[in-house]
């Protein structure tokens, strides 16, 4: 192992050994002091070793392999004896250090939703989850509305990608702004935004409506991938069964067992005409970064800048 995935391997030194550890690209990012371009695929991930693959020493050394890639997101380094990213130990579970878990996070949202009647963990993110309308979401083309990635730390900034794309820098607010003017409804108490796939660096997936979901918040963490998988992969099977798209470079999501048992939340009304309810937003809020990166680098229905959204 060279001396660039030392740090990366001292993090997961640190982590208890017995359960998942899940780390975003960004923390990656700064451990090893910058991911090469071709960890932005998978077979860079592989759980395999070799003279040119000094990277993977770094979990296999310590026997984790890696469970879970959401890519341009986050990682999951998973137990190498583990069949799949589970629930995790019973907090009254020694662990190596000779400690026990103060808590089992995953545990009790499993016995919560027991208790509340859910067969599973997919059962209640389905009945708890709003995508928006199939005929809203049409009007989009498969266009992100638009430029932005994220970036909290630079959020505001207009930077040039490496492949001449001018975008602005977001924290998560430009995609919340989108569905929830796309869906002529308020935010709620307690609501997060997801993205059903990963990479919010990339501003052809980070304010697509397809790309979109609303969980309530104490379901939301279920939708990172770190510990239950399948939630992920009912998310994304669901958005490509309501609108056919998935992000360039991705595989058609396979139907999860079961999904025809799922009962969902109804979606909002569909809109009648997408780009005037987005036109009269952007004109309430000039000064917001969806209408200033509109109003300055275009967006999903200009050919450019759009002088017609006015200023602040």
């Amino acid at each position: 192992m060279t001396a660039k995935y030392a740090p990366l391997r001292l993090a997961l030194e640190s982590a208890p050994g017995d359960e998942p550890v899940s780390f975003t690209f960004a923390v990656l990012d700064e451990l090893v002091g910058g991911l090469p371009t071709s960890a932005r695929h998978r077979p860079w991930w592989a759980n395999t070793f070799s003279h040119n693959r000094p990277h993977a020493l770094a979990w296999m050394s310590l026997g984790r392999r890696v469970s879970e890639v959401r890519l341009g997101e986050a990682v999951v380094f998973s137990p190498a004896d583990a069949e799949a990213v589970g629930p995790g130990p019973n907090p009254s579970t020694p662990r190596r250090s000779g400690s026990a878990a103060i808590l089992d996070g995953v545990g009790a949202l499993a016995a919560v939703l027991e208790r509340a009647g859910y067969e599973t963990a997919l059962h209640a993110v389905a009945a708890h989850t709003v995508f928006l309308h199939p005929d809203t979401v049409d009007q989009s083309k498969g266009r992100a509305l638009f430029r932005l990635a994220r970036d909290p730390t630079r959020r505001g900034a207009i930077d040039t990608l490496p492949d001449g794309r001018s975008v602005m820098y977001d924290d998560n607010t430009g995609p919340t702004l989108a569905f929830i003017w796309a869906s002529q409804r308020t935010k709620g108490r307690d609501v997060q935004f997801n993205h059903v796939w990963g990479d919010p660096r990339n501003p052809d997936t980070y304010t697509a409506l397809w790309n979109l979901c609303a969980t309530p918040a104490f379901l939301a963490k279920t939708t990172d991938g770190s510990n239950h998988p399948e939630v992920v992969r009912l998310l994304r099977y669901r958005a490509f069964d309501l609108f056919g798209s998935v992000p360039t470079g991705e595989e058609q999501p396979v139907r999860p067992s079961g999904y025809e048992s799922l009962r969902w939340l109804r979606a909002p009304e569909p809109v009648n005409d997408l780009e005037a309810v987005l036109r009269r937003r952007l004109a309430d809020a000039p000064s917001s970064r969806p209408a200033v990166s509109a109003r300055r680098l275009g967006w999903a229905y200009s050919d450019g800048p759009d002088s017609t959204i006015r200023e602040g």
